[in-house]
């Protein structure tokens, strides 16, 4: 039995509108939909092959992307133009971070006084910047790329969660999260994330 059909109260008010990068508006539904294309418990060796795609962006260390990875990994053309944003400083107090020099881009890159940072996988299905970074300014490896992606294209969450819209953990591309309700976020993915825990327990 689908989650949604045990507790119906996850499926009310799919229709409702939110707002995502550059204003796009999608539906619950919508969310739900497409939070389908991954899972979290989807198997090692698939996800493997997601990290090697996704990676040959994310890692790419060159100034400029080149054009074949951003039409085989992203189907974007000579037209997109890569655009880095400066990670704001309420950032780094708010995760319990140092304060750092921190960049990241619209294509879910990460950069630090002009020097693109390696990001690797974590256990969740989450990037963080890699270990392997040798770089003296970078002391961070437990906050999630796509919170940094989300400060700075967003701005503070207030009380929201940030959604990957297409599930995918390892595209923090900003046109891939979205700010939304807690509650909204459970019902986009058919089950709770952190709404009424004790209801819920026992999924």
């Amino acid at each position: 039995m689908e989650k949604s059909e045990k507790f119906p109260e996850l499926d009310k008010g799919l229709d409702k509108k939110v707002a995502g990068y550059n204003n796009i508006s999608y539906s619950l539904y919508e969310l739900r939909n497409s939070a389908n294309n991954f899972h979290t418990y989807d198997p090692k060796n698939y996800r493997n092959i997601m990290i090697k795609k996704y990676s040959q962006i994310y890692n790419c260390r060159e100034q400029i992307v080149p054009l074949n990875l951003l039409e085989e990994v992203y189907g974007l053309d000579w037209n997109f133009v890569e655009k880095w944003v400066q990670v704001p400083d309420w950032f780094y107090s708010f995760y319990n971070i140092a304060l750092n020099n921190y960049q990241v881009s619209n294509l879910g890159r990460i950069k630090i006084n002009d020097t693109i940072l390696l990001q690797e996988a974590y256990k969740d299905g989450y990037l963080v910047i890699s270990k392997e970074n040798n770089v003296s300014e970078v002391n961070n490896h437990t906050v999630e790329i796509y919170k940094f992606i989300s400060a700075a294209f967003f701005g503070k969450p207030n009380g929201k969660d940030i959604h990957h819209i297409n599930n995918n953990g390892y595209d923090c591309r900003p046109n891939n999260l979205i700010l939304i309700e807690p509650e909204d976020h459970s019902k986009a993915h058919g089950y709770p994330v952190k709404t009424n825990k004790k209801k819920y327990k026992q999924l």
